[in-house]
């Protein structure tokens, strides 16, 4: 937090544009002149967030639908994905979904896909509560979600915008009706304000048209996402584990061993002993007599 007082006015000039900017889109974008539908089959709906099945967007190569996904394993995935966000001077990842966001589309997703079919995609709009500029901020996450080529595909709407109920200029309730929270598309990049983290397993979309990367889509490995997922977690496990506290564990388990194999070899030992002692006995006997 260093250099807060000797930036104050930039930062007060920062907040200002970014809290005038926020929600406002890029008016250049050519999602003014496309039309996105929302209707479908309805999995999850509360208020403004929804987990729906609906036809895809454009024609095209048939998705790998319906795809076998357990709540379980589509959480883990949806948990490995972060997003690059600026507060104030420094740059840092923070997770995408939040708890509350993770618990709808963790069930909804795995839902859909398994039910979807091949010219059926995934979409969902989610309210969460994340890390702001300076404080905890409701934002909306929006994405269109389908299963092609073997690897998971995302195509965000919209990524940690920042959510209002009114104009922030008018006070009026803003009508969702005529200003809906609307889903990803095939048809041209939402271009959002943040972008994910890229991580094992995952890239972004290339456009077979430019070449270029689409911003707003990524393709997600989910078998390299889960090894990574479980090697990190073993990682995490051996580091909680001093070298010292290794050491004495393995020395430990060695003279374990070492004393299982002394007392079979003392049993050996008393085993023969006997042996000898009956034999001995039998001659005290016969000298007896």
């Amino acid at each position: 937090m260093r250099g807060i007082v000797k930036y104050s006015t930039a930062v007060t000039v920062a907040l200002a544009l970014s809290l005038g900017l926020s929600g406002c889109g890029n008016p250049l974008k050519k999602s003014d002149d496309v039309e996105i539908s929302t209707e479908g089959k309805t999995l999850f709906e509360t208020g403004l967030q929804y987990v729906k099945i609906v036809d895809r967007d454009v024609p095209g190569v048939a998705n790998d639908h319906p795809y076998s996904i357990s709540p379980d394993t589509m959480r883990s995935v949806l948990e490995s994905l972060y997003v690059n966000e600026k507060v104030l001077f420094n740059q840092r990842q923070n997770p995408l979904f939040s708890p509350a966001e993770l618990q709808i589309l963790s069930n909804g997703l795995a839902n859909g896909l398994g039910r979807a079919q091949p010219n059926e995609d995934v979409t969902f709009v989610t309210l969460g509560v994340h890390q702001g500029m300076i404080a905890k901020e409701r934002q909306s996450d929006s994405g269109r979600v389908f299963m092609s080529g073997g690897r998971l595909n995302i195509i965000f709407g919209l990524l940690h915008e920042d959510y209002r109920d009114k104009d922030q200029y008018t006070g009026q309730e803003i009508d969702r009706r005529v200003n809906p929270l609307l889903p990803g598309t095939r048809k041209f990049d939402s271009e959002p304000a943040v972008r994910v983290a890229l991580d094992n397993g995952m890239s972004y979309h290339i456009d077979p048209e430019t070449g270029k990367e689409r911003t707003d889509w990524i393709e997600i490995d989910i078998p390299t996402v889960l090894q990574t997922i479980a090697e990190r977690q073993a990682d995490s496990k051996d580091a909680l584990i001093s070298p010292e506290l290794k050491e004495d564990i393995a020395r430990n388990k060695q003279e374990t061993s070492n004393l299982r194999d002394d007392m079979a070899n003392i049993k050996e030992v008393l085993f023969d002993m006997s042996e000898k002692m009956d034999k001995l006995q039998k001659e005290l006997e016969a000298l007896k007599k």
